[in-house]
């Protein structure tokens, strides 16, 4: 199996957007125009009782049969940026999967296979941008719009996080969501969105906290049941972005510029 393609997925027109867009092929929309938006959805699975403090986001192939594969599933979730043309990411969110129906399909023989997750209390398993292995961490005073960034699940007293629990970013949509007397800069900033101006990967982390600059919890994992009955547990992560559109070209206009089609011609 090999990579098809490079991420070159197609910029759709809204009528013609008619199925999710693809997280493989980093497919977009031109929801508002002049802008390009993005939906990108991976998952990481979890299927042993050895913690795990940080992993990338698998982003599953289109290709469902692996005798004929032709594209490998990516291995990482990226947002693509440049200096040029910006990522602004406005919404993430993180969710722990569960069988559907949620006790499992009774005539397939592997049902259920979700599990959930087994940590330590109070620790959190966040969606955050990387910077190499580790998490970009959330200041204590949040100015950079890292929060439009930024979802996760907490452990609990039960020292675990059950299947279907999710989290979206505290700034769910790139607005200002509340208005009470003077509009501080941080609530403006973290209210919008994220810049990245570069390829930024999103990962998974076990922290202790948000603040953290490295993944330093003590991992997460599955029950030792769960591994004996083949369940895994799947974490689920979103990234939602918007880009400036690219530059109009030449091909935008050149079939309604009047000229000649042939020597001697005036197409009247």
């Amino acid at each position: 199996m090999a990579t098809y393609t490079a991420e070159k997925g197609a910029i759709l027109q809204p009528g013609n957007q008619i199925n999710r867009l693809s997280s493989f092929n980093t497919e977009g929309v031109y929801a508002w125009p002049g802008l390009e938006f993005y939906e990108l959805i991976g998952y990481l699975k979890v299927d042993s009782t050895t913690g795990v403090t940080s992993g990338d986001l698998i982003v599953p192939s289109p290709d469902r049969r692996a005798s004929d594969r032709v594209r490998d599933d990516r291995t990482s979730l990226v947002v693509q940026a440049s200096s040029d043309r910006p990522a602004y990411v406005y919404q993430t969110s993180i969710a722990l999967g569960q069988d559907i129906p949620s006790a499992g399909e009774p005539s397939y023989p592997a049902s259920p296979i979700t599990a959930d997750l087994v940590g330590t209390n109070t620790e959190i398993v966040t969606l955050k941008p990387a910077s190499g292995a580790n998490p970009v961490p959330t200041p204590a005073t949040v100015l950079n719009g890292i929060k439009a960034a930024t979802s996760q699940l907490t452990a609990f007293a039960s020292s675990a996080i059950s299947q279907g629990d999710s989290g979206v970013s505290t700034s769910k949509v790139p607005f200002i969501d509340a208005v009470t007397g003077t509009i501080a800069a941080g609530d403006f900033v973290d209210s919008m969105m994220y810049e990245v101006t570069s390829d930024t990967t999103f990962k998974v982390f076990n922290v202790t906290a948000l603040t953290a600059t490295t993944p330093n919890g003590s991992g997460i994992s599955i029950s030792s049941a769960d591994v004996s009955a083949g369940k895994a547990a799947y974490i689920i992560g979103r990234v939602n972005y918007v880009r400036p559109a690219a530059a109009s070209t030449f091909a935008d206009i050149q079939g309604f510029i009047d000229f000649a089609s042939q020597v001697g011609g005036n197409d009247e």
